[in-house]
């Protein structure tokens, strides 16, 4: 499952939240299954949904979904769209709700049998598939906008790499 330990590094870095307070965030895996084929190999593929619960989480739902879908686009691109993320919501008060998110993950594992030497070599294949749309950009500003006001954008959460090139 070491996808959805990135997928939980990403958002902590990503969601001011959990950045402050990353205990916030509870991972589970559900439905989980193997799928292999037979043969002398034995490398499968790991399916599971996961779950993540951010408990009194008071921000826009776009601060976490947008980093969410963004990094879907990097490391799980050939999710189906309309099943890739599903969620729930429990309201606590008028500002918090304890929040689940349900996504849908796969990982390869690679695993080569060598009978002569006894020995059977693993990799984890975890792709990641570099988004056509900003390539070069590293470092992301979250900026919105209430729709019922002129006033401007707002910054509500900023994540990754600060570029190099002074700008």
């Amino acid at each position: 499952m070491n996808k959805l330990h990135l997928l939980r590094t990403h958002l902590v870095g990503a969601v001011p939240t959990l950045a402050r307070d990353p205990d916030r965030l509870l991972t589970f895996v559900e439905e989980g299954s193997v799928e292999f084929r037979r043969g002398r190999d034995l490398s499968h593929e790991y399916r599971y949904a996961a779950q993540l619960v951010l408990t009194n989480f008071a921000d826009e739902l776009d601060t976490v979904m947008i980093p969410l879908l963004q990094w879907l686009a990097e490391y799980q691109p050939d999710v189906d769209p309309g099943e890739a993320v599903s969620f729930e919501a429990e309201i606590l008060n008028n500002r918090s709700v304890d929040l689940a998110l349900r996504v849908r993950l796969t990982e390869r594992v690679i695993a080569k049998v060598d009978c002569e030497a006894g020995t059977i070599r693993v990799d984890r294949a975890l792709p990641r598939f570099e988004l056509d749309a900003c390539p070069i950009s590293q470092h992301w500003q979250l900026l919105t906008r209430d729709t019922n006001t002129d006033d401007g954008y707002s910054l509500a959460a900023e994540w990754g790499e600060a570029s190099n090139d002074g700008g």
